[in-house]
């Protein structure tokens, strides 16, 4: 049978069956096969279409996403998030855009490196300064990939018992094995904390050994991308157990201001000069978005 129908059926028997996860797969797949023939401009086309799917529901649990065999815990544990943007639009330092442009395209051409033996790169940390964009910047990267974005509600990892926060780290990780995704450990700090802390009981010291191990011995079909705001807490060994860190810095006024200026035309506003001063003499990309959508909020109710 031949590739591309053989990837059609895998196709058409997930949305038979109404394993989304699974018809996602099959058509990112198919995505693949297209733009490696050269078809960039249909591969683009299928990923656009492909995307499509989540913009409708920004940010849903993912009870309707899931494999049949899927635990309980995973469909209470993730929630779907839009890859709303490329990356391209994002507001990057030059480092961190090099890089992530190098991540993508070994992941576009990661038949290139298995066939030397090598893998891509699929453990990413993010760090710095919070409201900088590193959630944004996970999401452009699932948008680049053609992947869907799930984040990990911590607060349903960490059970009462330390056996029981190891299952759910394992079947996390499991997760992120048999399915092609970008998997977002937003705010590391909660599980990666330093260890060797006398406030601490011993407990949390083993939770971020477990998250040490499964990271170490993960071979994810996507990406993980994790981030924090306090690179300082996380245990040392955390680090290793990543194949790239990238640092985001504060954004400059300059930054902050051009920032706000798309944002105020995405809204089709004008932001007065005071406004937009004290728009970009916040600390944060996150900061300044509450500022401009706070202003068309108010413009939106007092127009005639």
């Amino acid at each position: 049978m031949p590739g591309t129908i053989r990837q059609l059926v895998k196709l058409f028997r997930s949305i038979t069956s109404n394993d989304f996860v699974a018809a996602k797969a099959a058509a990112a797949e198919i995505c693949e096969s297209v733009e490696r023939k050269g078809q960039r401009t249909a591969a683009r086309s299928l990923r656009g279409a492909l995307i499509a799917t989540n913009n409708d529901h920004p940010a849903t649990p993912i009870s309707g996403l899931d494999k049949p065999n899927s635990t309980s815990f995973i469909k209470t544990g993730l929630i779907s998030l839009a890859p709303d943007r490329p990356l391209d639009e994002v507001t990057l330092t030059p480092k961190v855009r090099t890089e992530l442009n190098s991540v993508v395209e070994e992941w576009r051409n990661r038949h290139k490196l298995v066939e030397r033996k090598l893998l891509p790169r699929s453990k990413l940390l993010f760090h710095g300064p919070p409201g900088c964009g590193k959630s944004l910047t996970a999401r452009a990267v699932a948008h680049e990939l053609g992947l869907p974005i799930y984040l990990v509600r911590f607060d349903s990892v960490i059970g009462a018992y330390l056996g029981q926060t190891a299952i759910h780290l394992r079947q996390l990780f499991h997760f992120a094995e048999t399915t092609p995704c970008v998997l977002l450990l937003d705010e590391l700090d909660a599980l990666g904390k330093q260890r060797g802390n006398p406030l601490d009981v011993g407990e949390l010291d083993r939770i971020v050994i477990a998250l040490m191990q499964e990271l170490e011995h993960s071979k994810p079909l996507g990406l993980i991308v994790a981030t924090s705001n306090l690179a300082k807490n996380l245990d040392d060994a955390l680090w290793r157990r990543f194949d790239l860190s990238l640092l985001f810095k504060a954004p400059t006024k300059s930054q902050l201001s051009a920032f706000c200026k798309e944002l105020a035309d995405n809204y089709r506003i004008r932001l007065t000069r005071e406004k937009a001063i004290r728009a970009a003499s916040v600390r944060s990309f996150a900061e300044a978005e509450a500022v401009v959508i706070a202003e068309a909020r108010r413009q939106a109710l007092t127009e005639r």
